[in-house]
């Protein structure tokens, strides 16, 4: 059986609060579950939950979508239980940009430039895209339009987007139906 198994979305109300759950099954880079908790349009909970069982067979592809299931609805009847709770508890979350540049619809990976470069022997894409973040600062730095932000690369091998909050670069991949403009709007105002 091919294909990826069916995420989920609904909305939970709680203490006349809205929640928006999103579910999905990522297969790679390795294959997890993940679901996204919003609030008043922004992102405010994450689950994310590896999965290592074959999903290639009519069985297994059917289990994993009970997984994600059993996630998705695991969590809504969390936030219906404990709403105060819950609520109390998001507004102390702070959410990295990694994780906040990885639940934009289209996104497949994030990586940390810096953390990619520190291994032995870097994949070459990470280089690039430190090439791209100095090739920016040159043309911004010359031109005093302000400093680089948000660059994107089509290539062969895929679409990705480069981004950098303050000092820290990340490597976003698409997913191959992604369309780059809109993710690049997201990850604009992320």
């Amino acid at each position: 059986m091919a294909g990826i198994p069916a995420g989920r979305t609904s909305s939970v109300k709680a203490l006349e609060k809205t929640f928006i759950l999103q579910t999905e099954f990522r297969p790679s880079p390795r294959p997890v579950i993940v679901t996204s908790v919003s609030l008043d349009g922004r992102n405010v909970h994450k689950v994310e939950r590896s999965y290592s069982d074959p999903y290639d067979t009519e069985e297994g592809f059917n289990a994993a979508e009970a997984t994600i299931r059993a996630q998705h609805n695991g969590l809504a009847k969390k936030i219906m239980a404990n709403g105060a709770d819950f609520i109390r508890q998001t507004r102390a979350i702070r959410i990295s940009r990694e994780d906040r540049l990885g639940i934009i619809p289209g996104v497949s990976y994030v990586a940390n430039v810096d953390e990619k470069l520190a291994t032995e022997n870097p994949p070459a894409i990470y280089i690039q895209s430190m090439l791209i973040i100095a090739i920016g600062d040159a043309i911004s730095q010359a031109s005093r339009s302000g400093s680089f932000k948000v660059g994107a690369i089509i290539s062969d091998q895929g679409k990705y987007i480069v981004d950098r909050e303050e000092n820290t670069g990340f490597l976003i991949s698409l997913k191959s139906d992604a369309d780059i403009g809109k993710v690049i709007q997201e990850v604009q105002e992320g």
